[in-house]
């Protein structure tokens, strides 16, 4: 046999393996994997109570004090050199309702923002839960949230009513 015919033959014999690996190797194959998913209803929030500070003498001296709004309390109290008083009107701190699934976890973020100029430093707190632990909502599917305020008051403060707004917003997981 020739070397030609060798090499001729040797290169027909490895092309019919390759064309049978390939007609082997050839069709498909199909895995199934689970799927699922828990829709959840939306968490809500629902204000019930609004921030009320009652009515507060400005200082007549040329300090400043800070008027402070306790959620746990409802307390007003006045600290500071300045010689302002707490004077008559309804106190309340903010209350809202918390309505999602039990134990969904959230944080909060709140402003706390007066239409009329002239209130320095003005603040919401931290917000205190009225039943469960704050950041889950507890079996019952409620959680009431409180918050309390606080602002500067001088003599410089226009006497007036002021009005304002307490925004809380609710991120859950």
């Amino acid at each position: 046999m020739r070397l030609q015919n060798v090499v001729l033959l040797a290169a027909s014999a490895t092309a019919l393996t390759l064309s049978a690996g390939a007609a082997l190797a050839s069709g498909s194959v199909t895995a199934t994997a689970s799927a699922s998913v828990t829709i959840l209803a939306p968490v809500t929030i629902q204000a019930t109570q609004g921030l009320e500070f009652g009515s507060v003498t400005k200082p007549a001296n040329a300090a400043a004090n800070t008027v402070t709004l306790d959620a746990a309390s409802n307390n007003v109290t006045l600290s500071g050199a300045g010689d302002g008083a707490r004077a008559a009107g309804t106190v309340n701190a903010a209350k809202f309702s918390l309505i999602g699934q039990a134990g969904i976890t959230y944080s909060t973020s709140q402003s706390l923002t007066f239409a009329e100029p002239g209130l320095d430093r003005v603040s919401v707190s931290a917000p205190l839960v009225g039943n469960g632990a704050f950041g889950v909502i507890p079996a019952s599917g409620v959680q009431e949230l409180r918050f309390g305020g606080a602002f500067d008051v001088s003599a410089a403060t226009p006497a007036q009513a002021y009005t304002g707004a307490l925004s809380v917003t609710v991120n859950y997981n």
